[in-house]
Protein backbone atom coordinates (compact mmCIF):
# COMPACT_ATOMS: atom_id res chain seq x y z
CA UNK A 1 0.00 0.00 0.00
CA UNK A 2 2.78 2.40 0.88
CA UNK A 3 4.78 1.93 -2.31
CA UNK A 4 1.89 1.92 -4.80
CA UNK A 5 0.12 4.80 -3.08
CA UNK A 6 3.34 6.77 -3.15
CA UNK A 7 3.88 6.00 -6.85
CA UNK A 8 0.38 7.18 -7.77
CA UNK A 9 0.84 10.32 -5.69
CA UNK A 10 4.19 11.06 -7.39
CA UNK A 11 2.49 10.57 -10.77
CA UNK A 12 -0.22 13.09 -9.85
CA UNK A 13 2.39 15.59 -8.63
CA UNK A 14 4.33 15.18 -11.88
CA UNK A 15 1.14 15.81 -13.87
CA UNK A 16 0.39 18.84 -11.72
CA UNK A 17 3.80 20.32 -12.54
CA UNK A 18 3.88 19.49 -16.24
CA UNK A 19 0.20 19.59 -17.31
CA UNK A 20 -1.95 21.30 -14.65
CA UNK A 21 -4.98 21.42 -16.97
CA UNK A 22 -5.25 17.60 -16.72
CA UNK A 23 -6.07 17.69 -12.98
CA UNK A 24 -9.75 18.29 -13.60
CA UNK A 25 -10.15 15.45 -16.07
CA UNK A 26 -11.10 11.86 -15.31
CA UNK A 27 -8.40 9.40 -14.28
CA UNK A 28 -9.71 6.83 -16.76
CA UNK A 29 -12.08 6.62 -19.71
CA UNK A 30 -14.37 4.19 -17.86
CA UNK A 31 -17.63 5.85 -16.78
CA UNK A 32 -18.37 4.19 -13.40
CA UNK A 33 -16.88 4.84 -9.96
CA UNK A 34 -14.07 4.67 -8.87
CA UNK A 35 -12.68 4.95 -12.40
CA UNK A 36 -14.41 8.23 -13.22
CA UNK A 37 -12.80 10.16 -10.36
CA UNK A 38 -10.77 13.25 -11.22
CA UNK A 39 -7.00 13.08 -11.16
CA UNK A 40 -6.66 15.47 -8.22
CA UNK A 41 -9.07 13.33 -6.17
CA UNK A 42 -7.05 10.21 -6.97
CA UNK A 43 -3.92 12.04 -5.80
CA UNK A 44 -5.48 12.89 -2.44
CA UNK A 45 -6.67 9.32 -1.92
CA UNK A 46 -3.27 7.91 -2.95
CA UNK A 47 -1.51 10.16 -0.44
CA UNK A 48 -3.83 8.96 2.34
CA UNK A 49 -3.36 5.31 1.33
CA UNK A 50 0.40 5.81 1.27
CA UNK A 51 0.42 7.38 4.74
CA UNK A 52 -1.78 4.58 6.11
CA UNK A 53 0.44 1.94 4.49
CA UNK A 54 3.56 3.52 5.97
CA UNK A 55 1.93 3.58 9.42
CA UNK A 56 0.95 -0.11 9.19
CA UNK A 57 4.42 -1.01 7.89
CA UNK A 58 6.06 0.71 10.87
CA UNK A 59 3.71 -1.01 13.32
CA UNK A 60 4.46 -4.42 11.82
CA UNK A 61 8.19 -3.73 11.82
CA UNK A 62 8.25 -2.80 15.51
CA UNK A 63 6.16 -5.87 16.39
CA UNK A 64 8.54 -8.19 14.55
CA UNK A 65 11.58 -6.79 16.41
CA UNK A 66 10.15 -7.65 19.82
Amino acid sequence: MFVFGLLVWVYVVAVQITHPQWLYEQFSHVEFPPFNWRLDEVGMIAFAVSAFGFFVWQLEETDSKR
